[in-house]
C-alpha cells in the first residue's frame, strides 16, 4: 500500500505550540518512513507557525492557527499553517545582525514550492511550502503579490 497521510492541529496564537508542532511534522515524517525529509520539514513549520504567532500577537488576533499537513503517494508532502491575522508575510533583505525575519526567507530558500493563500474560510491566509518526490522543484516558487488597488 503507498504512503498517504493527512493531518491537522489547531491552536491557540500562542508560542507553546511551537514544539507541539514541530513534534506533528516529525512524526508523520517518521510515520512515512521519509527520514530525509525530517529535519527540514519541522525547521520550515517551525519557522512558519513562529510568523503566523508573531502575526496574530502584533494584531491582537485571537483566532486559532491551523496547521495542516497532507501527502499523497505519488506527490510532495504539503504543509500549510493558516492564521487570520491581517497583513502578508515577505521575504526581507536583512542586516547580518538581525535577530529577526529569515523565516520566509528559510522557506523560500529550502522549500522546492511555497506561496501564499488567501482562501480559506474566515479572514487571514496560508503559508504553504512543498518538499519530497513530486514537489516539481523545476517551477518557480512563487509568493502572492499584493496589487494596488485599480490594477487587474
Amino acid at each position: 500500500m503507498a504512503p498517504h497521510l493527512d493531518f491537522s492541529l489547531t491552536f491557540p496564537p500562542d508560542p507553546a505550540w511551537v514544539r507541539t508542532c514541530r513534534e506533528t511534522v516529525r512524526t508523520s515524517t517518521r510515520t512515512l518512513k521519509a527520514p530525509e525529509l525530517t529535519e527540514l520539514a519541522v525547521l520550515l513549520t517551525s519557522e512558519s507557525v513562529t510568523n503566523a504567532i508573531v502575526a496574530c500577537e502584533g494584531a491582537g488576533c485571537a483566532y486559532p492557527i491551523t496547521l495542516y499537513g497532507e501527502w499523497r503517494a505519488e506527490g510532495p508532502l504539503r504543509i500549510h499553517v493558516r492564521d487570520a491575522a491581517p497583513g502578508l508575510p515577505a521575504v526581507c533583505s536583512l542586516a547580518p545582525e538581525a535577530v529577526h525575519g529569515r523565516g520566509m526567507r528559510l522557506i523560500a530558500t529550502c522549500a522546492a514550492r511555497w506561496g501564499i493563500c488567501l482562501d480559506g474560510p474566515g479572514p487571514g491566509k496560508s503559508v504553504w511550502f512543498q518538499m519530497g518526490e513530486g514537489a516539481r522543484a523545476d517551477l518557480p516558487a512563487r509568493s502572492w503579490e499584493p496589487r494596488k488597488p485599480g490594477e487587474s
